[in-house]
């Protein structure tokens, strides 16, 4: 590209940076349960048929079925054809879980982080957790990830949640390559608390092409600072309209630092590589 990459200033964009790339845990929420919630009811187990109705789900369920049982759990949950109860949604979920299923184990583990349905008990979370994350549930990995990191229903362990983190993120897990990204750039977990900001960048570049506003806003402030990575104003720029659009404050703070240093030509093909020709 033609032009020259203009110096954005350093104190701004550094704090800036401090803040995107401090260790975070993301809330809980219930639209973090929500989300494998709602991939277990869109996913119909093996032995099962996907058009089959409650009746039929709850036959098979009642026969022993972990993969009817988590769907009947899952039903229970969101009101699929039959009004929602979550405490019946949680006896079922149990039941699966108890069964081996992974998927309800996620799930389970996941109420009990959050206190939905039952007693928050973060211990029983990470108990549950784990029994998924063994059997590759990228959910319960990434989860059990950040229970270690944080020290949640278990000792702080930061090796132990960068290989948590990991192997969700080879699943193709965002928000685990986004946490993946941040512990390698602070170099948390890894020999010697050594960074490692070349593969911080590769994890940011990975979730941020799925969409991750968080990882998005942290590879665009390396790039605009050429921290680990070349320097690259332009492409910078882009990400970071892309993470402001995505709810990314951080991002929105640091975008305004980084305008002030564009050129027009620069600010135009940022504008068209995020294609975000209204911001």
């Amino acid at each position: 590209m033609n032009g020259t990459y203009l110096t954005p200033p350093r104190g701004p964009l550094v704090l800036a940076c401090l803040i995107a790339l401090s260790p975070f845990r993301l809330a809980s929420s219930a639209a973090e349960v929500v989300r494998p919630i709602a991939r277990v009811v869109s996913a119909s187990p093996v032995s099962l048929e996907p058009s089959l109705s409650f009746q039929d789900c709850r036959r098979a369920a009642e026969a022993g079925d972990p993969g009817a049982q988590c769907r009947l759990a899952s039903m229970y949950y969101v009101g699929e054809g039959v009004a929602a109860d979550l405490p019946v949604a949680v006896v079922w979920y149990r039941r699966a879980a108890q069964g081996g299923d992974s998927q309800a184990q996620t799930v389970l583990g996941m109420l009990h982080e959050n206190g939905d349905g039952v007693a928050r008990d973060p211990a029983s979370a990470a108990v549950w957790f784990r029994l998924a994350a063994l059997q590759g549930d990228a959910d319960a990995q990434f989860s059990l990830g950040g229970l270690c990191h944080d020290g949640v229903g278990l000792p702080v362990d930061l090796p132990a949640a960068q290989a948590w983190y990991r192997k969700a993120a080879l699943q193709g897990h965002a928000s685990a390559q986004a946490k993946l990204g941040a512990m390698c750039f602070l170099g948390e977990g890894l020999p010697m608390d050594k960074p490692d900001k070349p593969q911080a960048g590769m994890w940011f570049r990975q979730a941020a092409g799925q969409g991750d506003a968080y990882a998005q806003g942290c590879l665009g402030l390396m790039l605009a600072l050429g921290d680990g990575v070349p320097k690259d104003p332009v492409e910078a720029c882009a990400l970071l309209f892309r993470a402001r659009a995505g709810g990314n404050e951080e991002a929105a703070l640091t975008l305004t630092e980084v305008l002030r240093v564009m050129s027009p030509a620069q600010l135009a093909e940022s504008r068209r590589r995020a294609g975000a020709a209204g911001n």
